[in-house]
């Protein structure tokens, strides 16, 4: 902190430091959730498409049984509305674009933790430079669910902070 009480440019890299790790953090957990649900959401339509084929076809051999065909109706709207709802949701876009933003997150937290390495020799331009390239991951960077944020910090919080170049990636 300066005489006047405004942060010098070592606090201000070293407080956005650690934004950007949590941020880098949130975008792994959103990447890794949207490829969960993609895989769910997959091999459900797929179970549900079996089994709907293989009801359809016992329930034609026995026409008397229309509990059946009920059940079969049921899991054949549920398969076309799952598989509707995987071109909606397009999960591995979102899972693609989080991984992106995380990549590039660590990229900028590593480059800020090389610049507080040299802790005497921090400039405006140093911070210039950090903040410039941030505003650029942001403008392009999908939102993250409040829930994904929240389970970052809570993961963050349980690795010992010895320093932000001490920290280890997020492989959850």
């Amino acid at each position: 902190m300066t005489d006047t009480g405004i942060p010098d440019h070592f606090e201000i890299l070293e407080r956005w430091g650690r934004g950007l790790q949590m941020l880098h953090v949130a975008h792994n957990i959103a990447s890794e959730r949207f490829n969960l649900r993609n895989r769910v959401t997959g091999i459900t339509t797929a179970m549900l498409s079996a089994a709907v084929g293989t009801t359809l076809f016992a329930s034609l051999s026995t026409s008397g049984l229309a509990a059946i065909r009920e059940v079969a109706g049921a899991a054949s709207l549920l398969t076309a509305a799952l598989s509707a709802g995987q071109l909606v949701w397009n999960y591995p876009e979102l899972a693609s674009r989080h991984r992106a933003a995380a990549v590039r997150y660590a990229t900028l937290r590593r480059q800020v933790d090389l610049r507080l390495a040299r802790q005497d020799q921090v400039t405006e331009a140093d911070v210039d430079a950090t903040s410039s390239e941030w505003e650029e991951i942001e403008r392009w960077a999908p939102q993250l669910p409040i829930g994904v944020r929240r389970r970052a910090r809570r993961e963050i919080a349980r690795i010992p902070q010895r320093g932000l170049s001490t920290v280890p990636e997020h492989r959850a």
